[in-house]
């Protein structure tokens, strides 16, 4: 049952999705009015700005690996930081080149601590559904806020109104669910085991025989033990917050640093953290939008907002470049330096 994806069908999706942008910003950008904007920036300001746009994505990964370093000690499991920033890389590379991104970043996580622990699957698992629940927390509180701000301080047109709400309640109805399966171990052991039986139904008897009502059992007992840890020691959250809140930020300012490194200062801090908010938003739903289509959603969110096309698809270009493109590179390097060829899957939960 160790089904893995490999790589290169991953990297074959990522170079059609890379085409498919291109061809959207020739017939719909022009790639004339691209090369007017490039050619009109200060290349002082240019290489000052998308430099510190290069760091901030790097403090971004440090910060959300210390994030669950911080999760990790409060369970008395000790990665260590280094491998933390390590395992937080590589997740974030699966995130981007695998279309269900909501999953298989912490999988991968949790698969490598595993791997080096050989124990701790549970906790690890918990450490990983908590760390998911005060990210989509920050990104919910900075999403609500910019968007209460443009709403009071704009005339904001209906349509763009009706994306916020979208976004909001899905981001809001993510943060709930994963309070539901966390709050009652009991809640959480029938909702699994539904999800068995039906695909018990569909598959037969082989995966009966796999004996997956038991493990699921086991695993998710094992997860609660470690939510229960966390629930007893909240005062120890408020340092894994704050880590938190410093990755958002460092995430965040890439899009507004790259606005800067092209010369166009207009963009409010708000617009910033909107587009930003929707776009992960728009990666982190079930079946995330892979490279391409988001970079052409992007493109037309900024537009909305009344920036020129030609500077919102310069701005997208780069701001990928740095967010998708330099971490995907890095990650890739990471992966075959490890040794690993294929996405993983989770360990086996017995001797969990």
């Amino acid at each position: 049952m160790d089904q893995r994806l490999p790589l290169k069908k991953s990297v074959t999706f990522m170079i059609i999705g890379f085409l498919i942008f291109i061809i959207y910003l020739y017939f719909f950008v022009g790639f004339e009015e691209l090369s007017e904007v490039l050619e009109n920036v200060n290349l002082t300001e240019y290489f000052l700005h998308y430099s510190l746009a290069v760091v901030a994505i790097i403090l971004n990964i440090f910060f959300y690996a210390m994030t669950w370093h911080e999760l990790l000690k409060i369970l008395s499991i000790d990665v260590g930081v280094r491998k933390a920033f390590l395992y937080c890389w590589l997740g974030s590379f699966v995130d981007e080149v695998v279309p269900l991104e909501t999953v298989t970043g912490e999988i991968t996580r949790v698969y490598l601590a595993h791997r080096d622990l050989r124990n701790h699957v549970g906790e690890l698992v918990a450490s990983v559904t908590v760390h998911r629940i005060l990210t989509s927390f920050v990104v919910l509180s900075g999403l609500t806020a910019s968007s209460l701000f443009l709403i009071f301080t704009s005339n904001v047109e209906q349509y763009v109104l009706n994306l916020l709400i979208l976004v909001l309640s899905g981001t809001a109805a993510l943060v709930l669910f994963l309070f539901f399966l966390s709050a009652k171990e009991e809640r959480a052991k029938k909702l699994v085991l539904m999800v068995i039986r039906i695909a018990e139904t569909i598959f037969g008897k082989r995966l009966r025989q796999a004996g997956l009502s038991d493990k699921a059992q086991r695993a998710i007992s094992i997860f609660h033990h470690g939510m229960r840890i966390f629930g007893k020691q909240p005062t120890k959250l408020l340092k894994p917050v704050i880590y938190t809140f410093s990755a958002w930020f460092s995430h965040m300012i890439v899009y507004h640093l790259v606005f800067y490194a092209l010369g166009f200062s207009e963009i409010s801090l708000s617009v910033s953290i909107v587009i930003f908010s929707i776009s992960t938003a728009l990666q982190t739903i079930p079946i995330g939008l892979p490279v391409g289509p988001l970079e052409i959603v992007m493109t037309s969110l900024y537009t909305m907002f009344n920036i020129p096309i030609a500077t919102s698809g310069a701005a997208t270009t780069l701001i990928r470049t740095i967010t998708f493109w330099f971490k995907t590179i890095v990650g890739y390097v990471l992966f075959q330096w490890i040794g690993i060829k294929n996405i993983p899957t989770l360990p086996d939960m017995k001797g969990a």
